[in-house]
């Protein structure tokens, strides 16, 4: 059968084309709009043989067979063309001009790498990333995106796992020992954490690679072992051990110092975190006098940087473990205008807005799945002049701006900012004003009464238990983090 041939593609923000083949449609990967294609139809699915008539913005690239690098085949300004084009059609019903921000680097950017682990057809032991909408490992040596130094440690490493002959998990049979290598960079530091992810405690030959790790003079800062024998796709359990060294690296980002263990939140690319907070800190125009809170903070590295500002910063996080780093990298930056706190963030908006506490700025940075409706309206009660919500899903971002606007708040400026270069994501920064024009009437909650704010307030806490919250569904009954918060603001009148 001849190749099938497709001229003058349409192809939309996903590089992809969708194309019908004997009356079923099909998606061709690694295309540009208003090229010819021909198509393989000779494997499972049908997949690009040959570009027959090439876009200016195709460059030469090795295929992406894990999926994730979707911007490999094109230029980088055409990447930014169409991220900007992106987010300038999705915010468009807000009438707002949408720039973006590119990365100078926009290779070997990234300072963590989780690696699962394989045996191949030769016995040895290789690395890789899940394939697209699939468990199937395919090696990835030599990644691009990954920091050089890291690529380097994970073929040293293979090695030394191959020559201790280590048992590999095998998912299937739920047997074996290596599940994951979970390696952290310190760009400006140089400091470097390898965690092994094991299936349980017990890891033969544990000695023995650790002592080559360090006979390979890798530059290794520290190295810990994680437990996980769940049956489930997160890949680090609750437990650790430390093998060598400290068990933490730190980090340095612009002036601030940050620690960093197995399990704590930090922004992929070093650099384009240093880009965008302090964007979003220029935004947010906080004062002297401001009282912040720094909603989904992490281990603090937002809060921090807005310490700087404020008259106040009240971090909250769920992570305990996340909020004991952060108190820790408020010790080692000598700073003491910071109060973090271990708490559901809805959970702690609500209890401020049921006092009708104050607050001046608020700053959030929740995960994909964007904040609840409960925080949003909580931030109504607390008069927050000011919101800078950050952003890594511009689609949960767009529907959280329209409770916003409900509530209110007036849409200033959004701006995106390539934190992940050659994949399909991209952060924005939102910033969001309440309106102070007298002739604009904000708009009341659809879920309240007009005419009751006790009820209103009341109704505020029952959605925490209707909406939950993104970042736990558990209900946090502790409430000394709202007392610490009301006691520390009675200190400081």
């Amino acid at each position: 059968m001849k190749d099938p041939i497709f001229e003058n593609i349409k192809v939309g923000y996903i590089p992809d084309t969708k194309v019908e083949i004997n009356n079923k449609s099909f998606l061709i990967h690694n295309v540009i709009e208003g090229e010819t294609i021909s198509v393989d139809t000779t494997k499972k699915y049908p997949e690009l043989k040959e570009v027959l008539k090439k876009s200016p913005y195709r460059i030469d690239y090795h295929p992406d067979e894990c999926g994730g690098c979707n911007f490999m085949h094109v230029t980088y300004e055409y990447e930014q063309k169409l991220k900007k084009n992106y987010l300038n059609d999705l915010f468009k019903v807000f009438k707002v001009e949408v720039p973006f921000t590119p990365m100078e680097n926009y290779l070997n950017y990234r300072n963590k790498s989780i690696m699962t682990y394989k045996m191949s057809k030769s016995h040895k032991i290789t690395c890789g990333l899940y394939e697209e909408y699939s468990h199937n490992i395919v090696a990835a040596n030599n990644n691009i995106l990954q920091a050089k130094k890291t690529n380097q440690i994970i073929l040293a490493l293979n090695k030394i796992l191959t020559k201790h002959k280590i048992e590999i998990y095998d998912e299937k049979t739920r047997t074996g020992v290596l599940r994951h290598v979970y390696i952290r960079y310190g760009f400006n530091s140089d400091e470097i954490m390898i965690t092994f992810v094991t299936n349980g405690e017990i890891f033969p030959g544990r000695n023995n690679v650790v002592t080559d790790i360090k006979k390979a003079d890798l530059g290794i800062t520290t190295i810990v072992q994680n437990f996980n024998s769940r049956e489930t796709s997160v890949v680090l359990g609750d437990k650790e051990k430390v093998l060598y060294g400290p068990g933490f690296i730190y980090e340095k980002v612009d002036k601030y110092k940050f620690k960093i263990s197995p399990q704590s939140f930090f922004q992929v690319n070093t650099k384009g975190m240093e880009i965008l907070y302090n964007k979003a800190l220029k935004a947010a125009e906080i004062k002297k006098t401001d009282i912040v809170i720094d909603a989904y903070c992490g281990v603090g590295t937002i809060s921090i940087f807005a310490s700087e500002y404020a008259k106040h910063v009240y971090g909250v996080e769920l992570n305990k473990n996340a909020i004991l780093d952060a108190k820790i990298n408020q010790k080692i930056n000598n700073i003491n205008n910071i109060t973090f706190i271990a708490d559901d963030a809805t959970n702690y908006m609500t209890k401020l807005a049921r006092v009708r506490e104050h607050v001046d700025v608020v700053l959030m940075d929740p995960p994909r799945d964007g904040s609840t409706k409960a925080f949003i309206d909580a931030i109504k009660y607390l008069g927050a002049r000011k919101v800078v919500y950050v952003s890594c899903n511009p689609d949960t971002l767009k529907r959280d701006l329209y409770i916003f606007l409900d509530n209110g708040y007036e849409i200033k400026s959004i701006e995106g900012v390539d934190m992940f270069p050659r994949t399909l994501h991209v952060e924005c920064v939102a910033v969001l004003e309440l309106y102070n024009n007298p002739k604009k009437t904000p708009k009341k909650s659809r879920v309240f009464d007009d005419d009751d704010d006790d009820d209103e307030l009341r109704v505020l806490q029952e959605m925490v238990k209707k909406y939950g919250s993104s970042e736990n569904k558990k209900k946090d009954n502790n409430s000394k983090n709202y007392y610490q918060f009301h006691k520390n603001k009675k200190n400081k009148k």
